[in-house]
């Protein structure tokens, strides 16, 4: 699935899709998102392998090339980047519709557990539901899940699953989990060992 961490940090608009189950930011042909001023991409833009995503990286910087006035007509400097692109995602289709995402991932028997930082259950989740939770978010209120140090990168996409199913809200209406930072977890060793001086 893609990164979308960053992405939905920002507060830049999604969409989910139905066949690979994710949620995937909105970017036009160039990699501009629902922000004029952010492009995305490679694999956080949607997953097409290292190579579509070298292509993505270079098509959006034909587009910032433009928003900096550097170039004027971004789309048809980069359309044989784009050609090429588009002929590696010719085989997206088929590879998302013959290896679609684990149903027992997506709505697990009850006694599995989903969050495993905070040893959260599906049936958890489901009780959540009935007792009138209707988001990722709210649902961190009743048992802390997506709330552990993944920050809710292996359970979020199937708390949403769940909770969609047994309310009967789309995956957009019930959402996903909101991103804190830092995006990556972070030791306090390392925390401590930071120097604004270093380069990397």
């Amino acid at each position: 699935m893609p990164n979308t961490q960053m992405s939905r940090a920002l507060r830049l608009d999604h969409d989910y899709d139905q066949t690979q189950r994710c949620f995937l930011p909105k970017v036009n042909a160039m990699g501009v998102s629902s922000h004029p001023s952010i492009s995305i991409a490679g694999d956080g833009a949607g997953i097409g392998g290292a190579k579509v995503a070298a292509l993505s990286g270079e098509i959006a910087a034909f587009g910032a090339a433009q928003t900096l006035g550097l170039v004027s007509d971004a789309e048809a400097l980069s359309a044989p980047l784009q050609k090429k692109r588009a002929k590696k995602l010719a085989v997206r289709p088929f590879l998302d519709r013959a290896y679609p995402p684990f149903e027992q991932c997506l709505w697990p028997a009850n006694d599995t557990i989903i969050c495993r930082c905070e040893e959260v259950t599906a049936g958890d989740i489901r009780r959540f539901a009935e007792l009138g939770c209707k988001g990722p978010n709210q649902a961190k209120a009743f048992r802390r899940s997506g709330m552990g140090p993944c920050q809710g990168r292996f359970c979020g996409l199937t708390v949403t699953e769940i909770l969609a199913q047994e309310t009967g809200q789309t995956q957009i209406e019930t959402g996903a989990l909101r991103i804190r930072s830092p995006l990556k977890p972070v030791t306090l060793g390392e925390l401590a060992a930071y120097s604004p001086d270093q380069e990397n």
